[in-house]
């Protein structure tokens, strides 16, 4: 018989965006974090490797994505991270270190909150986001205050209000 929460999970990936198919795998990366990180207090050491593998391949497959021609530095950047991570989870179920998890789910954590930030949000305009960046789009807003110019509240309008069309992940 099939298990229908399992057959909802494929149907929520196969009907997927690439958008949402990013923020999935980060979010499957932390559980698994998390996972391993209490498997490895409570001493067990079969779940423990079993969760770092899982987290571990979701990162791998991050990084196997990244397209450097379209990506550049940024690209470039992330795949030095996702090795990090990789290092960090290997590190942590080879010697039991409890602080290499946290230090791979807080880069998980601020990596996912910023893409959902880009992809929920959109601007392909230059503002800085105030929700990631407040310093700066503060900056951005006195700036825009000296020249005399509308003062943006940091609220986006939608790509296709704009005119821009859809939004596409190149990293």
């Amino acid at each position: 018989m099939v298990n229908p929460y399992k057959q909802y999970q494929k149907t929520q990936v196969v009907t997927a965006s690439r958008e949402k198919i990013l923020l999935m795998l980060y979010e499957g990366a932390i559980r698994f974090t998390k996972q391993a990180r209490a498997a490895m207090i409570d001493k067990k050491i079969a779940d423990k490797g079993k969760a770092i593998s899982k987290a571990t391949a979701i990162v791998s497959e991050l990084m196997a994505t990244l397209d450097f021609k379209v990506g550049g530095q940024l690209a470039q950047d992330l795949e030095n991270l996702y090795i990090f991570m990789i290092d960090k989870l290997i590190e942590a179920n080879v010697h039991n270190k409890v602080e290499c998890l946290d230090d791979v789910e807080r880069l998980l954590n601020t990596l996912y909150g910023a893409w959902k930030d880009v992809i929920e949000n959109p601007r392909a305009d230059g503002v800085p986001s105030p929700a990631l960046q407040p310093e700066e789009f503060k900056k951005y807003q006195d700036q825009m205050i000296a020249e005399g110019k509308e003062v943006p509240d940091g609220k986006r309008t939608g790509d296709k209000e704009q005119g821009r069309g859809a939004l596409k992940i190149v990293a």
